[in-house]
């Protein structure tokens, strides 16, 4: 892990462009998932080392998540319209 801790930044505040308030880096970090938010290197570069930080602390399987592009919408709905499908059951 690089020598700093994986919440060492999280105390760190800034204005979210997404959300359209201010957010802590743990918020950004864990955003309800166990993957950091795709925007964090963008929001971050300014403040600290972020990608270095990042990369110190995961895989490279949870880099190339970050970093891949975003799915399209249609495309997440009709996934999250077949997950609760399957939660409901037949």
């Amino acid at each position: 892990m690089g020598g700093e801790r994986i919440d060492s930044h999280d105390h760190r505040r800034r204005r979210c462009p997404m959300l359209g308030h201010g957010v802590t880096f743990s918020y950004c970090r864990a955003p309800g998932a166990e993957t950091p938010c795709r925007k964090i290197f963008d929001c971050w570069w300014e403040t600290f080392e972020v990608e270095a930080f990042i990369r110190s602390c995961y895989g490279e399987e949870k880099i190339a998540e970050i970093t891949a592009p975003p799915k399209q919408k249609m495309l997440s709905l009709v996934e999250l319209i077949e997950q609760a499908r399957k939660e409901k059951g037949p």
